[in-house]
C-alpha cells in the first residue's frame, strides 16, 4: 500500500449550481496525476469550509484517491457574503444541503468513471452523510458498479453523534420563537450557548503531556494542536454564528437521521467505517458512536469498523497525531477497495 512515486496532485475549483436555485455551490477536487483507485467525496462540518481538508486530501492523493467536497450553503466561498454565512438559503436547509452533496456525486460520478466511490462526513457533514445514506445511498439511476444494491461503496461517519428526542424539542421549540420574534436571519446568543456551552467542560483543568489546558481558548475541544486551533480562530470562514435558520436545519437534519423509518431506507451491507476522538463531546466521548456502532452492526452492515481515539477530541483530522487516523483510513479505503 505504499505512497505512489513522485505523485503529483491537481488541485482544482470550480463552481456547480445549488439545489436552492439561487447560490452556486464552491468545489474543490483534489486529483492525483497518476492511476486513480477510488473517489471519496467529503461532506464538511459546522462552521467550517473544505480547504481545511487539504492535508488529509494530499496524503490520500498520493494513494490514488480522488479527493473532493463542496462547501456547503451559509459555508466557506459557497456564501455569497459575510450576512450569508451561518444562513441556508432554502425552505427546507437540511433536505437542500443533502441533495447539493448528490449534485456533487453526480458530477464527480461522471468525471471519474468505473472506479470505487466514498462518502465522508465529519460532524455536521456526518449528520448530512447519514441522510445522504438515507435519502441516496441507493439510487437506481446511478448505483455502483460494484455493489448493484447501493450508490457508494463505503461510509464514513466521523465525529458524528446524536441528541435525544427531549433535547432536539426544546432546541425546536427555541429556533421557533426566536424565528417568530427575530426572522431566520438573526443570530441567537442563546441557541449558540446551548449548542455548544458545555463542550469544554470535559477538558482537563491541568494535565500532564499532550493533553493541552482547558479553557486556553473557546474552542479548545476542537483539537489538542494549538498551531490548527490558531489558524481555525483567525479564519473568517470559521468565526461566524449560525443563524437560527442554520440551527433550525441542523435540528431538522438530527431528528430526520434518528427515525426509524429513515434508517431503514439505507443500503445494506456497504462497508462502514466509524472514526471518533474518545475526548469528543460531540459524540458523547465516545458512547454516541459505540451505540451507533452497534446499531450498524445490527441493522445496516456487515462490515462496520470503529476507530476510537482515546486521547483525540473532536478533530481527529486535525490532531497532534493525525498520521495515525491518515493512516487508518488509508488502510480501510485500499482494502475495500482492492476487495471489490
Amino acid at each position: 500500500m505504499g505512497m505512489m512515486e513522485g505523485c503529483k496532485v491537481k488541485k482544482k475549483e470550480t463552481y456547480i449550481a445549488s439545489s436552492n436555485g439561487v447560490d452556486r455551490l464552491h468545489v474543490v477536487v483534489w486529483e492525483p496525476q497518476g492511476e486513480i483507485k477510488g473517489v471519496l467525496q467529503i461532506s464538511h462540518g459546522m462552521i467550517e469550509m473544505i480547504e481545511r481538508y487539504d492535508r488529509f486530501a494530499r496524503y490520500l492523493a498520493g494513494y490514488g484517491i480522488v479527493v473532493a467536497g463542496n462547501d456547503h450553503l451559509g459555508h466557506g466561498l459557497t456564501a455569497a457574503g459575510e450576512d450569508e454565512l451561518g444562513y441556508m438559503n432554502a425552505y427546507d436547509g437540511s433536505k437542500a444541503m443533502v441533495c447539493d452533496l448528490h449534485r456533487v456525486t453526480i458530477c464527480l460520478k461522471k468525471a471519474y468513471k468505473d472506479v470505487p466511490f466514498f462518502l465522508l462526513g465529519h460532524s455536521m457533514g456526518s449528520f448530512m452523510a447519514r441522510r445522504y445514506m438515507c435519502d441516496f445511498g441507493y439510487d437506481e439511476k446511478r448505483p455502483s458498479k460494484y455493489n448493484p444494491h447501493a450508490s457508494i461503496d463505503g461510509f464514513i461517519c466521523m465525529g458524528t453523534g446524536s441528541k435525544s428526542e427531549l433535547e432536539l424539542l426544546i432546541g425546536k421549540i427555541i429556533v421557533d420563537i426566536e424565528k417568530r420574534h427575530y426572522g431566520d436571519r438573526h443570530r441567537s446568543k442563546l441557541i449558540n450557548a446551548m449548542a455548544f456551552g458545555l463542550y469544554n467542560i470535559g477538558i482537563p483543568l491541568f494535565t500532564k503531556g499532550d493533553c493541552g489546558i482547558r479553557k486556553r481558548t473557546v474552542k479548545d475541544w476542537l483539537t489538542r494542536d494549538t498551531d490548527i486551533l490558531n489558524g481555525y480562530l483567525s479564519n473568517p470562514y470559521c468565526q461566524f454564528s449560525f443563524t437560527v435558520k442554520g440551527y433550525e436545519t441542523l435540528f431538522n437534519t438530527l431528528s430526520y437521521i434518528q427515525k426509524r423509518e429513515n434508517i431503514s431506507k439505507m443500503p445494506k451491507n456497504i462497508p462502514v467505517l466509524f472514526v471518533s476522538g474518545g475526548k469528543d463531546p460531540v459524540g458523547h466521548y465516545g458512547m454516541d458512536v459505540k451505540k451507533l456502532f452497534q446499531m450498524y452492526c445490527e441493522k445496516i452492515s456487515n462490515d462496520v469498523c470503529c476507530y476510537l481515539y482515546r486521547k483525540a477530541r473532536h478533530e481527529v483530522l486535525n490532531e497532534i497525531d493525525y498520521k495515525e487516523t491518515f493512516d487508518d483510513i488509508r488502510d480501510w479505503m485500499l482494502t475495500r477497495i482492492e476487495d471489490l
